[in-house]
């Protein structure tokens, strides 16, 4: 039944851009709807009734004017909607429907079609035009008044007064606009508000309405981006007194008594131009008219025909928010104070790393209008008083890059992602084997040796994180039982204070300095040969984590101190399976945020992340709690071209480059003073490692810090995408490493054979050699080619 919907519906035209998904949700709220013929599907004057689309049949559009009999205003056939125009005036029906065929509906009750229209903001200018269309044949019969009062109720959908905050920013700045605004209130012609995007043009234009007009006065607000082909018919005044009013409604009539506010004025054809200057200098004009364009005054001449210039006699350019970053702070803590006071919560205050995230921005994407999306979506995610820098979310939504793969478009991996349990019993499995493993390595440290379980731990368990997280991610971080036993105390003991912003602000310095000391411990104290080291060492890293876990929220150990994480999460910037979101869904649809604050059952993103905004693997742990919270469908976990994500980067935490340098340096060490153990004195060699290991790391951390100079709060530069194309080749050599720190693999060989004329040669090569040379080149290669194309990217964008 469903797809039988949802099939009709992707006929139809007003619905020919939904995607198939959009239209089998859309399919879930109408039902179908039969009517026989000279059955009247809506009658005049009805005040509740549905929005209708006609699938079968034909029928017409029926009035009743003055007690008349019943006249034809046009008629309808399959694919025409009905019924639109009352739900959005609030009116009663205006005409009739009359089936002059058997007729099939699809019928979509008033609750479901304002629900439409709030999930796909884009029907509502649909709409309109139509309204526009309609109105030669309607106007007919129609008076002009009852014609002003529906299209007006059409245009005031495009009123954002709700959204107008009422703040202009510092004392000076609203000293200013105030006495401009008192100036504008006393009009001697009309005005032409120019600025960026975003800069609060239609605001401005409101605030000028209610000084001049009041608020119960119409404001009408139209579009330029689709003048010529809504408003053109409407602008042209009657050649001669005589003319009928009625046949030619009038958009400044509609305006009559309050504002015309025509938004991107400059996008109207110049012809068009023409009759609005026309239409606009017409005797008696009723309403005061305000454009607004994206464009400094200085360009007037080349966007406007002079006829239109000289019906403003008044130009206001409203300054970009990146030349006034004082006003940012006061723009901000008022927004918060609007919000809490409308949604009755406490006044979230923004600590000084996030003011100064906000001042760091150039809010070129949408001025004031991009600093309130901000601000309204950190007050809607944090879950303190405190806002800080992992509620702030800036700058474009996360794009994708080439072609992917969605596996949740199979449906048993998605239901199984959904549900959850599978991934739960792993968890907790995973957990139960941890467990049982330290104590083994504790109380039987012996059976431990010889069941090859204390061997396998480091021979196999350390290297497969190595080799695995380049192609799948963090997906050791999905099963992870250090998380799983930290999670379950958490839920139970939780102190939640706020992260302190040190922490976050140099999380990468703390992950390379655990990074560099537990590999350190290891190599010093032959922990891969003592069990029992090997169980404190692993208690000790629980520990640490269930103390995180209690004193601050969410996953805060994985990541921000995990070192373990912190390698994988830098190996997995490249691999081969993400979790990303359609933003344009996200940004549209969602106003619950769930894959952030979680639904109540399943708790939001454990890493704090945002997922329109997502668009690295660093701190992805494959949790998938998206997946089962997001109500829009708009997840996806897609399969790609391993190492594409490195020249694409935008967002990640570029202090990761001093990770990546570390790790790189410590290689030097860990490979010369191997050979060097068993013939040194272990007291010199430990002193001569430990020195030439810290200064090693120390060296190779500061040196791409020196090199990529990384600004965390800003796009990654081309200098930290360089930077991250060498993770290759760091997984690469401590592949090697580990490799060689296998069990028994030096006793493997390989032998190679060939036929001579007298005899059968053959010789044999060590499997360390063979597992070297192809880390070694899969290293180089890769690094190679991400170098390359991070180079060919950055040289195109350039062009």
């Amino acid at each position: 039944m469903i797809e039988d919907k949802a099939y009709s519906l992707a006929n139809i035209e007003l619905l020919s851009d939904f995607s198939s998904s959009e239209l089998a949700e859309l399919a879930h709220d109408f039902q179908w709807e039969s009517y026989e013929f000279g059955s009247e599907i809506i009658r005049q004057g009805q005040e509740e009734h549905s929005f209708y689309i006609l699938i079968k049949g034909k029928a017409d559009v029926m009035i009743r004017k003055d007690g008349q009999r019943m006249k034809r205003v046009r008629s309808l056939s399959p694919g025409d909607t009905f019924g639109e125009f009352s739900l959005l005036s609030g009116k009663p029906a205006a005409t009739t429907i009359l089936c002059q065929e058997k007729c099939q509906v699809l019928a979509l009750d008033s609750e479901s079609f304002a629900r439409m229209l709030l999930r796909w903001p884009k029907l509502y200018q649909t709409f309109v035009g139509r309204l526009t269309e309609n109105l030669n044949d309607a106007n007919l019969i129609l008076s002009e008044a009852r014609y002003k009062e529906i299209l007006r109720s059409a245009l005031q959908l495009t009123q954002y007064k709700d959204k107008f905050y009422g703040i202009w920013g510092g004392t000076r700045t609203t000293a200013e606009v105030e006495r401009k605004l008192e100036e504008l209130a006393q009009p001697k012609g009309h005005l032409l508000l120019t600025g960026e995007r975003g800069t609060g043009r239609q605001m401005m234009a409101w605030y000028v309405h209610q000084r001049q007009s009041g608020t119960e006065a119409p404001f009408v607000v139209v579009d330029g981006r689709r003048f010529d082909q809504q408003w053109k018919d409407l602008i042209v005044e009657p050649v001669s007194q005589e003319e009928s009013v009625v046949n030619n409604p009038n958009l400044f009539d509609i305006a009559e008594g309050g504002t015309l506010f025509i938004r991107e004025i400059n996008l109207i054809s110049p012809h068009t131009q023409l009759l609005l200057a026309q239409s606009i200098n017409f005797p008696n004009r009723k309403c005061f008219v305000i454009g607004s364009l994206n464009s400094k005054s200085d360009d007037l001449d080349k966007v406007i025909i002079p006829e239109l210039q000289k019906c403003f006699a008044h130009t206001y350019e409203i300054p970009p928010l990146r030349k006034r970053k004082r006003d940012i702070p006061i723009l901000a803590q008022g927004f918060l104070e609007k919000l809490a006071q409308k949604d009755q919560r406490n006044i979230p205050t923004l600590n000084q790393e996030a003011i100064q995230l906000l001042l760091s921005h150039n809010y070129q994407q949408g001025n004031v209008s991009e600093l309130i999306q901000v601000i309204e979506r950190a007050f809607y995610i944090a879950e303190q008083d405190v806002i800080g820098l992992e509620q702030i979310f800036f700058g474009p939504t996360a794009e994708q890059n080439g072609h992917t793969i969605n596996l949740l478009a199979w449906p048993k991996l998605k239901s199984l992602l959904q549900k959850g349990m599978f991934l739960g019993w792993l968890r907790r499995t995973a957990a139960v084997l941890f467990m049982g493993l330290v104590l083994l390595l504790l109380l039987t440290p012996q059976v431990a040796v010889s069941t090859k379980i204390f061997a396998l731990v480091w021979g196999l368990w350390w290297p497969a994180l190595a080799v695995i997280s380049p192609f799948l991610g963090r997906v050791w971080c999905t099963v992870c039982p250090f998380s799983t036993i930290m999670d379950f105390l958490q839920k139970r003991v939780h102190k939640n204070r706020p992260i302190p912003e040190s922490i976050i602000k140099y999380d990468y310095l703390i992950i390379s300095f655990l990074f560099l000391m537990i590999f350190w411990i290891e190599v010093i104290t032959d922990m891969r040969l003592n069990p029992n080291y090997t169980a404190i060492l692993l208690i000790s890293i629980q520990v640490s984590a269930i103390i995180v876990a209690i004193l601050y929220p969410r996953h805060t150990w994985c990541r921000h101190f995990c070192p373990l994480g912190g390698f994988i999460g830098t190996a997995s910037v490249g691999s081969m399976l993400e979790v990303r979101a359609d933003a344009s869904v996200c940004l549209n649809k969602c106003t619950t945020f769930d894959c952030y604050v979680g639904n109540g059952k399943v708790p939001g993103c454990p890493m704090s992340q945002h997922l329109p905004f997502l668009d690295n693997n660093l701190d992805c742990k494959l949790c998938f709690n998206c997946v089962r919270n997001c109500p829009n469908g708009s997840v996806q976990v897609n399969l790609r071209l391993a190492g594409r994500e490195v020249w694409h980067l935008v967002r990640v935490n570029q202090g990761f480059v001093v990770f990546i340098g570390v790790m790189l340096g410590i290689l030097v060490p860990l490979n010369y003073f191997e050979a060097y153990q068993m013939t040194w004195n272990p007291f010199a060699w430990k002193l001569w490692f430990s020195l030439c290991y810290w200064g090693a790391g120390l060296i190779g951390g500061m040196l791409a810090w020196k090199i990529s100079k990384p600004f965390k709060t800003k796009a990654a530069s081309l200098r930290v995408k360089l930077i991250f194309a060498l993770t290759p080749l760091v997984l690469a050599g401590h592949i090697m490493y580990q490799v060689a720190l296998i069990p028994g693999i030096h006793s493997l060989l390989l032998g190679v054979g060939y036929q001579t004329q007298s005899e059968l040669k053959s010789f044999y090569i060590p499997v360390t050699m063979v597992a070297h040379g192809i880390a070694a080149a899969f290293g180089f290669v890769l690094t190679g080619i991400t170098i390359a194309l991070v180079l060919l990217r950055t040289k195109r964008r350039a062009v």
